[in-house]
């Protein structure tokens, strides 16, 4: 009898222990989401709810945020609804969910849209405090222009962006980490620009960052990746439209001012075309270079201290980064 009373014992100061660790987490979460509130919607986004709560006892927490505002800069977003989700026992493993429709206006531009989706699910993961992957995955998008009425931008079946950790990259002993990105959009329609049943992929790698996110939000970001020797390989950003279709490879990188250095090589057929007269004609050829038999188009762009060229001839220049 003792044996019994001493493990009920036990078994209630557990689910005590559990108990308190569980609301000490959700009232942390709540005081978090109650700062950025207050946050000023400029150096800090502005994030506030219609309503908010915190669910999901004993196992893991359920957060909800209705009729969700945020506000930075010019920008400011509002959702119908927002939900993450992550386990007690396996924090560091988010998931998020939004509700259809997002609404985007910028105040500078005057500019005001609206996404609609099937499906919108998010997940984060970290190892350590380093990135292991992120994702986001929609369906059925449809981005509306809505200042005056609804006018469709682009809508697709299917788009997914993932960052994913390169394991390869990680130098635990400087610090620092490489990333993965891969984007796919599957039958993209952009009427304004003449895409029709498109599949576009991007796919690129990012190496010398640093591998703790909480460095993140820290001003000199971009510097430190720089110092480091971090450079962005772009291995292919890909778009097909029947027989049309482009793509472009390269690798950038930053000096010690900010300013681009690093090359890009464009393919595309059918594209140019398309153009019309965004282009003027006499500088097609020195953008796109000249067509080739099959009517495709190449061109190699070298970027020096921001200073584009095109063989010798300069085409442009990018502003510093920094």
């Amino acid at each position: 009898m003792k044996r019994i009373i001493a493990l009920a014992v036990v078994v209630v100061l557990v689910v005590a222990a559990w108990s308190g660790a569980w609301f000490w987490g959700a009232g942390f979460i709540t005081s978090q989401a109650k700062s950025l509130e207050t946050a000023d919607g400029t150096s800090t986004p502005k994030v506030s709810c219609g309503s908010f709560s915190v669910g999901g006892y004993p196992f893991g927490f359920d957060v909800t945020c209705s009729n969700a505002t945020i506000v930075y800069g010019d920008t400011t977003v509002t959702a119908s609804g927002l939900k993450a989700s992550a386990e007690v026992y396996n924090p560091t493993h988010v998931l998020v969910f939004a509700q259809s429709p997002i609404g985007i206006t910028d105040a500078f531009t005057g500019s005001q849209s609206r996404v609609d989706f099937a499906s919108l699910e998010g997940s984060a993961r970290l190892t350590g405090w380093r990135i292991g992957r992120v994702s986001l995955i929609v369906d059925k998008p449809v981005w509306n222009d809505t200042v005056l009425d609804d006018r469709l931008i682009a809508k697709a079946d299917h788009a997914e962006a993932h960052l994913i950790d390169l394991p390869e990259l990680h130098d635990a002993k400087a610090g620092l980490a490489g990333l993965g990105q891969y984007v796919e959009i599957d039958n993209l329609n952009a009427p304004g620009v003449q895409v029709n049943a498109a599949k576009v992929t991007f796919e690129g790698d990012i190496d010398k960052l640093p591998d703790d996110i909480r460095t993140y939000g820290e001003a000199d970001l971009v510097k430190r990746w720089q110092a480091a020797g971090g450079t962005f390989t772009l291995k292919g950003f890909k778009g097909t439209d029947g027989d049309s279709h482009f793509e472009a490879t390269g690798a950038l990188s930053l000096d010690a001012q900010g300013r681009v250095n690093g090359q890009v090589k464009l393919n595309s057929k059918g594209v140019v075309e398309r153009l019309g007269t965004a282009i003027p004609e006499q500088y097609k050829g020195l953008i796109v270079g000249s067509p080739a038999a099959d009517g495709s188009y190449s061109q190699t762009v070298n970027i020096a201290a921001g200073l584009m060229f095109v063989g010798l001839v300069p085409a442009g220049m990018l502003p510093p980064v920094f």
